[in-house]
């Protein structure tokens, strides 16, 4: 009988809230169509939609001024008015590579107080970054390749803003000359800036010749060819080694160190300058990070070890997406910042926006 009253009564519950769990809302943005912001958010978050309700948005309006759950905001640093409007909700900051120089986080000091949580993907932001709660997260290793024999050649990647650091750390080791290259970059962006990446590079003596053809920009002896993913992954399968090269000033060594993750996932060797973030980052973790001090060609059998199944394991996308989860657990279990002491975070910074305003307003009068 018992039985029976149960069954009469489960047909009076709609299906969906037996079946269906309830799942947190996430708000996840500003969303780019930048390649950079599928890497350190959408890839990720795609994959935690059986956790959580993952809502991406463009614009800080678009998040409900109710909205009392986590905002996981990436690279863009938000207007004040987001913080007045949405003081309910628990933020976290992930600057990627947003800020450009110790100044520029100065500034922001403030601001960045206003978050719960900032996560950053260079230890040394630590430094420069007043707060409490500041942890550590990784870009998953993306671009994997199999293999091929490796030919005789080494490569280089990188954005433009890099290339006067190549320029100057080849000139310190002639060996490289004897090795064919493939350097990979966004040829449109170099054209457009030759002149200056050229006189930036030089050092002492070296005056670079260069020449400029439709889909090759050569500078000395030196080809940069147009990056794509058909080409760099070319590149992964066939080339001896990598170098990767980054100048000790603030947006360069506060960079994370994911080409040299990505090309351990890929078993491509790779060589640092001594002062290159990487080799303190990686070595940590008990990979073998080469310097250009240990550089010998060919190669030794040591060099050549592989390490892509501890690093693809280690910095797989899974993994890294319990790294977000554990944010967002962190998060959570924190003491709430008290209203006070957010509300007067909040005054100050209008306080400060207003006498800049009026400081404006008064130089154009004059």
């Amino acid at each position: 009988w018992d039985t029976l009253i149960q069954r009469k009564n489960q047909r009076h519950i709609p299906y969906f809230l037996i079946t269906s769990k309830v799942l947190k809302s996430i708000y996840v943005g500003p969303e780019s169509d930048k390649p950079s912001f599928s890497w350190v958010s959408k890839d990720i978050f795609d994959t935690l939609k059986d956790e959580y309700n993952v809502i991406y948005f463009r614009a800080f309006k678009e998040i409900p001024k109710s909205f009392d759950g986590l905002v996981f905001i990436i690279k863009e640093m938000p207007p004040l008015s987001f913080f007045v409007n949405n003081w309910k909700s628990r933020k976290i900051y992930i600057p990627v590579d947003f800020f450009k120089s110790e100044k520029h986080i100065n500034d922001a000091s403030l601001l960045l107080k206003l978050f719960d949580r900032i996560a950053v993907h260079n230890d040394l932001l630590k430094r420069f970054i007043d707060s409490e709660n500041v942890s550590n997260v990784d870009h998953y290793v993306k671009y994997l390749v199999e293999r091929k024999e490796p030919q005789n050649r080494y490569m280089w990647l990188g954005v433009v803003d890099y290339i006067p650091d190549l320029l100057r750390n080849l000139s310190k080791y002639p060996v490289l000359l004897q090795i064919p290259h493939v350097f990979l970059t966004d040829l449109d962006h170099l054209k457009k800036s030759l002149h200056s990446v050229v006189a930036e590079g030089e050092v002492g003596h070296n005056v670079y010749d260069v020449d400029v053809t439709e889909d090759k920009v050569f500078i000395g002896n030196y080809c940069f060819e147009q990056w794509s993913e058909s080409s760099q992954r070319a590149a992964f399968e066939r080339s001896a080694f990598a170098v990767d090269f980054k100048s000790d000033r603030f947006y360069h060594s506060t960079k994370p160190p994911t080409k040299v993750q990505v090309y351990l996932a890929n078993d491509v060797p790779v060589f640092v300058n001594d002062e290159h973030y990487a080799v303190e980052y990686i070595r940590q973790f008990g990979f073998d990070c080469y310097t250009m001090s240990d550089f010998v060609f060919p190669l030794t059998n040591e060099m050549l070890t592989s390490q892509s199944t501890k690093a693809r394991q280690m910095w797989s996308l899974e993994s890294i997406a319990q790294q977000y989860v554990n944010l967002a657990n962190q998060t959570l279990s924190q003491t709430r910042k008290s209203y006070f002491g957010y509300g007067s975070i909040v005054f100050s910074l209008m306080v400060k926006k207003l006498v800049k305003l009026i400081h404006s307003s008064w130089n154009k009068s004059q």
